[in-house]
């Protein structure tokens, strides 16, 4: 019988989460090692030197993806190099496998090798994508590289600039802003970095939808405020915006902390206990309560929640940031 794109994922992901991962492994190897023979993919194939290219809406790099993570998670650096390479070869013009393989490689401390496979993804991208050129650029604020970075999210800013594809209001375009407010930060230009980060809140969505962004920007720029401009009343306006937003990614504990900063600083010890206080409530209720489940959680298959374990993208991505110290 042969078992079709969702059925051969499906089974290999149950057995991953039933902890059976020789078995989820074979689920893989098979699927792929008949997906990529009826490309033309395979050494095996007489099609091999002419593969077909994939048709579009293709979903068989799901397939990729899912199994490089598994093969991640239990330490198989060997194979999981061989599945992201298997993977860029059958869908070349996908930058976000190109992406996750370069984050592979960042954690396994393979600087040079993530480094081009970050400018792989962001050539692929060209001017449709912020997300590479972001997520290149952290990397490189990351290893104290700030120049390389601010080249990076200029040649972003101007690629997507150019594009006629491009929206108004983009999360991705928003965190490019961010990212070069970090940079800029970094290097000293305080003045840019203010221009920087309204640059980003301009380009959030106006409506619910962007409520947790723009909680996180607030956030960024209260820190800015306080840390770098010293300028105090504006921190606590900012971090005030944030909090009314009630969306931040991770919960409010740390920007209770950050009011807690600012009124030290102010001098009103009375402020700073209170937010103290707010804050460990916050973090205990994080810690003993329940993960709340989404719309999107809830719509997986029963095994993915204890197989995946969800992660908030927007957090995620807040938590790599490299900030000034």
């Amino acid at each position: 019988m042969i078992l079709s794109f969702s059925c051969r994922l499906g089974l290999a992901q149950l057995e991953e989460s039933e902890g059976n991962i020789q078995a989820a492994r074979a689920v893989y190897k098979e699927a792929l090692q008949r997906y990529e023979s009826k490309r033309g993919l395979s050494n095996s194939s007489p099609k091999a030197v002419f593969p077909k290219r994939p048709k579009l809406g293709d979903k068989w790099r799901q397939v990729y993806s899912s199994w490089a993570r598994m093969e991640e998670e239990h330490d198989d650096s060997n194979l999981t190099n061989s599945i992201y390479s298997r993977g860029a070869q059958a869908f070349p013009k996908d930058w976000q496998i190109l992406l996750n393989w370069a984050r592979f490689q960042r954690r396994h401390g393979e600087i040079d090798r993530a480094r081009t496979l970050f400018e792989l993804a962001c050539d692929v991208s060209g001017s449709n994508e912020a997300k590479p050129y972001v997520s290149y650029a952290d990397f490189e604020i990351s290893l104290g590289c700030f120049k390389r970075a601010q080249s990076i999210l200029f040649l972003g800013a101007q690629s997507l600039a150019e594009s006629s594809s491009g929206s108004l209001q983009n999360e991705e375009l928003a965190k490019l802003y961010h990212s070069w407010a970090i940079c800029e930060w970094h290097l000293g230009d305080l003045d840019r970095t203010e221009i920087l980060f309204d640059h980003a809140l301009r380009v959030t969505d106006a409506g619910p939808k962007g409520t947790p962004l723009r909680s996180l920007i607030m956030y960024s720029l209260a820190r800015f405020l306080h840390h770098a401009r010293k300028e105090y009343s504006l921190a606590q306006h900012c971090v005030c915006l944030s909090l009314s937003e009630n969306s931040a990614p991770g919960g409010n504990a740390g920007i209770w902390l950050l009011w807690s900063s600012i009124a030290k600083s102010m001098g009103n010890k009375d402020l700073q206990n209170q937010c103290l206080v707010q804050a460990d409530r916050l973090d205990k209720d994080a810690h003993d309560g329940l993960p709340r489940l989404s719309g999107d959680m809830l719509r997986r298959a029963p095994w993915q929640y204890k197989m995946l374990r969800p992660k908030n993208d927007l957090e995620s991505w807040y938590m790599e940031i490299t900030f000034p110290q």
